[in-house]
């Protein structure tokens, strides 16, 4: 699953501010542990761009993990993840609540138990940024984001790219963004967003599946 995002589940997630950190959290800055800098970048894009342009659409599995300062205990939730091209999205949160977000061009629609909300991602540079870093994870274009910079690091079977925000507004929001993607297949296996606060949301993708025949009413904001 080559995915990405910024929000985060806290219960039903009943507000925007909410929708905002979910999808972007990990921890921070230095070389991680295990992982060596990639010395061949421009081979990786090539492989990376190579993997992308085979696939429409990406169905997946995901568990979450939510860590909070404020809690003693972690936040866990289960789910289905659904990307197709050219950029719409759609994460459905099955477990402990169920509760959706489809994104869809500048169209946002976000769901819970109770009601349903219809954001016009547009509108807001924070919900743009969201959208690009993740279609720019599923299709390979990420180290073309200038509100990030992005290192590539790896190990023996796993990518890491490595995002830190470059400008002031992503300061304010995120310390880094994580995507860890195995080597057979350039799938994205787990995505560790962390906030400035040092706050951080990890999901782990599996079962991931390429151009299944997905509905498009599966993206539909209606």
């Amino acid at each position: 699953m080559y995915a990405l995002t910024n929000c985060w589940m806290f219960g039903p997630m009943r507000s925007i501010s909410f929708i905002v950190f979910l999808f972007l959290s990990l921890g921070a800055g230095a070389q991680p542990a295990g992982y060596k800098k990639l010395a061949d970048v421009n081979s990786f894009k090539t492989e990376l761009s190579k993997a992308n342009a085979a696939v429409k659409n990406i169905s997946s599995d995901f568990k979450q993990v939510k860590n909070l300062s404020l809690l003693a205990e972690k936040i866990h939730s289960k789910g289905k993840f659904y990307f197709m091209k050219p950029g719409m999205v759609r994460i459905e949160y099955t477990e402990p609540y169920y509760y959706l977000m489809v994104m869809n061009g500048s169209r946002m629609l976000v769901k819970d138990e109770q009601k349903s909300n219809k954001i016009n991602a547009g509108s807001s540079k924070m919900m743009q940024s969201v959208n690009r870093v993740m279609v720019d994870c599923m299709q390979g274009t990420v180290f073309t984001n200038p509100d990030f910079k992005t290192t590539a690091y790896h190990d023996g079977n796993r990518y890491l790219l490595s995002l830190v925000p470059a400008t002031a507004d992503m300061k304010k929001l995120f310390e880094q963004i994580d995507v860890y993607m195995n080597k057979s297949g350039m799938d994205v296996v787990k995505l560790v967003l962390t906030e400035t606060g040092g706050d951080f949301t990890a999901m782990e993708f599996y079962n991931t599946k390429h151009n299944l025949s997905l509905n498009e009413t599966l993206f539909k904001v209606k």
